[in-house]
């Protein structure tokens, strides 16, 4: 049965506070003997930037993802997923946009202003661009944002959003002078009330957030009406292609590009694709494989930036051995993360590193590695641990409790073979402690839906894409148990009010001090094992200027195409 959202406190998984599935990309099994990869900080945004009158008019752009989308309204769970929400990007926006270095800036398309006009209680002020309309050529108006959080604030139940955070918050949703006008009353001091303007994806129009049904089904074959400045103009679920168009209601600058065509290719063949000239990008992450590939297209160049993707094993502790502390301290001292991180990002010329915190990506401010301190890789105290839980070895070298060995399984999607490089080298490690781990492989398209969202997995490895707003958009993965995003079935009782704290402190330094106890229970109690960041490593085809690697920088849709 799938969980319900209870009205818990805060964290937006599909607005850019989100953070957001992906089942991460294909192979690594090539090595890269031209470099022993950069030793300077990767940059933020490593696209090739173009002004407008630089940019040609018209133009196709060639995307790939690995699956069609399962649901389009990616505000609701199972849209909840990276390709998802980077197929419909092009169509949606919103008052507030990310800039390079990862703060918010206005959108003046989308909006006039957006700001805080009182502290106590906190009200938020937004007044939208008049001209901004849905592709029908109805207004965007307060309405659209008074159903969105109505149907995300968690109140009702039937409604199943991948998370109610900041919206939650919100007491009031109220027209002021017109209805371009309108003020948000939060219930206490919510320091990341800009996320949910980011428009990644933007706001739902009325007719899709008034019902549950609309929220939760109306979208599994059609898409959302188009906010931005491209239209979806067709889906063809045959031939596995989205079409976008130039959106003729759209009332800012006209998109340099004509269309967009995103395809379904296996992940396992995408560098091929790309290598082949079929796509224009092709996101590299850490396959090695796809790095050689794309290195040896004459017309592509290799961009690589800082990333907000961290990859993980995340284990169900609602059941089992693994509903045992213990026995996820000693799979998390079991598993050699550095190893793992070596052999992800070396190999695609990138600095390999592990992923020492569950809120902060490395050299982001806040960075603590407490991952390390809790669970850094040691054998010994594995064994200690496993000892303790009353798994001790048989003459065999296995696990064994009360004369029945102890068998996990990692449930991986096929045909995404870094997952499973991740699950192999998951299963050798514990192997070394006596576990016996089997591989699952499951259909990818129904990685999430089947599996991972209902809980029927023991453990798993994927990523979760952040944002610029990390520490409210990582409270729905660990608090409340019952969160549409919190996968682990498990929760510690101090997060809810921890994370209550850090969302309503307005003081930076102190903000991070709490976001650092937070970090501290969620390494002791070992919901998920991070392992590695991933590098944004793209390769694209020359030319291609405004969209490429990058970190936090929203990307202008109006502004992406080909270089004269």
């Amino acid at each position: 049965m799938r969980r319900r959202n209870s009205a818990f406190a805060a964290v937006a998984v599909l607005s850019a506070s989100a953070l957001l599935l992906t089942a991460c990309a294909p192979g690594n099994t090539a090595t890269d003997t031209s470099s022993s990869g950069p030793t300077e900080e990767l940059p933020s945004t490593a696209w090739t930037a173009a002004d407008a009158a630089d940019v040609s008019d018209g133009g196709t752009l060639n995307l790939a993802i690995n699956a069609m989308p399962v649901n389009w309204n990616t505000y609701e769970v199972d849209g909840n997923e990276v390709d998802s929400l980077n197929t419909v990007l092009p169509t949606t926006g919103g008052p507030i946009r990310v800039a390079e270095d990862g703060s918010t800036e206005l959108n003046p398309d989308y909006a006039v202003s957006a700001e805080v006009i009182s502290d106590d209680p906190q009200v938020v002020e937004v007044k939208l661009n008049p001209d901004a309309v849905w592709e029908d050529g109805s207004p965007i108006t307060y309405k659209d944002y008074e159903a969105t959080w109505k149907a995300m604030n968690g109140s009702n139940e039937e409604y199943l959003p991948a998370s109610s955070a900041v919206f939650e918050d919100i007491t009031a949703i109220e027209r002021t002078d017109t209805d371009f006008d309108f003020t948000m009353t939060f219930d206490k001091i919510t320091a990341d009330w800009q996320s949910i303007l980011v428009g990644e994806p933007g706001v739902l129009p009325v007719a899709a957030a008034e019902t549950p049904a609309a929220f939760n089904e109306g979208y599994t074959s059609a898409p959302l009406p188009s906010s931005g400045p491209f239209m979806i103009s067709n889906i063809d679920t045959s031939g596995q292609v989205v079409t976008l168009v130039r959106n003729p209601k759209w009332w800012g600058e006209t998109p340099k590009l004509d269309t967009i065509i995103v395809k379904v290719i296996d992940g396992g063949t995408q560098a091929t694709a790309f290598g082949n000239s079929e796509t224009d990008v092709l996101y590299i992450s850490s396959n090695a494989d796809a790095y050689q590939t794309a290195k040896k297209r004459t017309d592509a160049e290799i961009q690589a930036s800082g990333g907000l993707t961290w990859t993980h094993v995340t284990m169900n502790g609602s059941k089992g051995p693994l509903a045992d502390v213990k026995v996820r301290q000693a799979i998390g001292h079991a598993v050699n993360r550095e190893l793992i991180s070596e052999s992800a990002n070396t190999p695609v010329g990138v600095p390999a590193t592990t992923q020492g915190s569950y809120i902060f990506m490395p050299g982001q401010k806040g960075y603590e590695d407490n991952v390390g301190a809790a669970i850094g890789f040691d054998v010994d105290a594995a064994a200690k641990l496993f000892d303790e839980a009353g798994y001790e070895l048989n003459d065999k070298g296995l696990r064994e409790k009360d004369g029945k060995a102890l068998t996990l399984s990692i449930t991986v999607p096929a045909e995404t073979p870094t997952n499973k490089q991740r699950a192999v080298q998951v299963q050798a490690d514990l192997k070394d402690v006596g576990v016996t781990v089997e591989l699952d492989e499951v259909p990818a398209a129904k990685y999430f839906s089947d599996y991972i969202i209902p809980g029927d997995y023991e453990m798993t490895s994927f990523s979760w894409q952040g944002t610029a707003f990390p520490i409210s958009s990582t409270e729905a993965l660990f608090s409340p148990v019952d969160s549409e995003s919190n996968f682990t079935g498990i929760t510690d009782d101090s997060l809810a009010d921890l994370f209550d704290q850090a969302n309503a402190e307005l003081d930076p330094d102190a903000r991070l001090k709490i976001a650092d106890k937070i970090d501290k229970v969620l390494a002791a109690y070992v919901p998920i094992v991070p392992i590695a960041p991933l590098p944004n490593v793209y390769a694209v085809k020359s030319g291609l200027v405004n969209y490429g690697a990058k970190q936090f920088q929203s990307v202008d849709w109006t502004m992406v195409g080909w270089a004269k």
